[in-house]
């Protein structure tokens, strides 16, 4: 029995694999934010979670967002200012 012969090893190095861009603001800081959402809103996003590979809650609620701010920005004109303060937490005021 005969070995396979080898291949000659290339003497050219590879290229280093190009970084992904960095983005101009950095990595970007996530923070928890808790809401309460009705019943069947919570068991379509977990159905959709479920049978969306790759896809997770907080993807889905931060693409929901996103959209919906985009939305209200069109409205609006354009984003709007920044808040002169932090927003109260708790039941709304009847």
């Amino acid at each position: 029995m005969v070995p396979p012969k080898e291949e000659p090893k290339a003497t050219k190095k590879k290229a280093p694999a190009a970084a992904p861009p960095k983005s101009k603001k950095g990595p970007e800081v996530k923070e928890r934010l808790t809401v309460h959402l009705t019943v069947d809103v919570i068991e379509r996003a977990k159905n959709a979670v479920y049978w969306s590979p790759g896809l997770t809650l907080a993807g889905l609620a931060e693409k929901a967002l996103h959209k919906a701010l985009e939305g209200l920005e069109k409205t609006h004109g354009g984003p709007f200012a920044h808040r002169k303060e932090e927003l109260k937490g708790g039941r709304p005021i009847k």
